[in-house]
Parts: structure tokens; C-alpha cells; sequence
């Protein structure tokens, strides 16, 4: 996932989200039709942490009344296409920017839906933007509280995200609660 705020890279993240959706309607077996069935597909860690994600910022995009996005719908105009963008990634400037040794700065929001998915799914967003920027980008040469980092919060964001895709698979008892808990953002450390 890249971190660099600019604008001419919101397309392969938003083009990211949709084969998310893809991915978490077909292979869970996600139906909104009653009764829960079981996962068709057992999901890969990757794929767990990209569907839960998908979920939590579809949820918060709905609650701000917008469509998240799909492939083949796109949306209705220009303007909608700008709102969706915004609540999605966040507005104004970055609020977590880390600089590397090659002297790029790497920006991320705190505010938008991806944010509230972050902080719900890692817990400590700033944390976590730390780690899996410095991991991402350089490797083993990471500083080794990094790498630590970046396995202890991937390790915590994997539990939620079984929890919330188990919760979901489970029905519209589970579902409510799970609402409730993307409703409750936690405030960026």
C-alpha cells in the first residue's frame, strides 16, 4: 500500500479497494441473504486484512451517505467521484508524513475511512504508519523496532479482521455489534 500523498496515485488505491470488494464478496461467500454460509475460499492473511478493510470503509463511506465504489459502476459524476475520494483517503494535509534516508517524505492521513479502518484494524495508526512504511520501503535495512512493529500490529490487525469477517459471516446480530464498534472511532495517537 503507498503512503505517498499524490494525487495522480488515488486511482490504483481506489482500483485496489474495488478488487477488495471483488475479492470479499466471492470468496467468503458473503450473500446478505439470511442465512450465514461458510467461507467458499479460506483467505490468505493479505487477503483477510484487504477484506476487512474493504468492509470497515465501506461502512463508513455508507454511514457518510456515499456508494463506495465497484468496478463497472462507476460513480454518478465528477463531484460524487470527488466526494467519495475525499471522505475514502482524508482532506487537507497529511497528518503522519515520515521521512526516508533517500529523503522522500511519505504523507498519510488520520481522518477519512481508510484512517477509521486503520485504527480499528491496527490500533495505533501512527504506529502502524511508521512500521509498514519504513518495512515497505526498506526491507531488512528497516530499523529492527520497526520490523518488530510491523509484525506485532499485521499480528493484532489479522485477529480483528477474523473477528469483524467471522462477525459478518455470522449475521444481523453479529453485524450490529460489529457497527456499533466501526461507529466508536478511536482517536489517532
Amino acid at each position: 500500500m503507498s503512503h505517498r500523498h499524490r494525487p495522480r496515485q488515488r486511482l490504483p488505491r481506489a482500483a485496489s479497494f474495488l478488487a477488495a470488494a471483488c475479492l470479499l464478496a466471492g470468496l467468503t461467500g458473503l450473500t446478505g441473504c439470511g442465512a450465514p454460509r461458510e467461507p467458499t475460499v479460506s483467505l490468505s492473511p493479505s487477503d483477510t486484512l484487504k477484506a476487512a478493510q474493504l468492509l470497515l470503509t465501506d461502512r463508513c463511506l455508507t454511514h457518510r451517505g456515499l456508494t463506495p465504489p465497484r468496478p463497472g459502476r462507476p460513480p454518478s459524476d465528477a463531484a460524487e467521484a470527488r466526494r467519495v475520494e475525499r471522505a475514502l483517503f482524508g482532506t487537507g494535509p497529511t497528518e503522519l508524513t515520515l521521512k526516508l534516508p533517500s529523503g522522500h517524505v511519505i504523507g498519510h492521513h488520520t481522518d477519512g475511512c481508510l484512517a477509521t479502518a486503520e485504527r480499528r484494524l491496527y490500533g495505533d495508526q501512527r504506529r502502524w504508519f511508521r512500521a509498514v512504511t519504513n518495512v515497505n520501503n526498506l526491507k531488512s535495512k528497516a530499523p529492527s523496532s520497526d520490523r518488530a512493529a510491523y509484525r506485532e500490529l499485521r499480528a493484532h490487525a489479522l485477529a480483528e479482521a477474523r473477528e469483524l469477517l467471522t462477525a459478518e459471516l455470522d449475521g444481523p446480530s453479529a453485524q450490529h455489534d460489529s457497527l456499533t464498534a466501526v461507529g466508536k472511532e478511536r482517536t489517532p495517537s
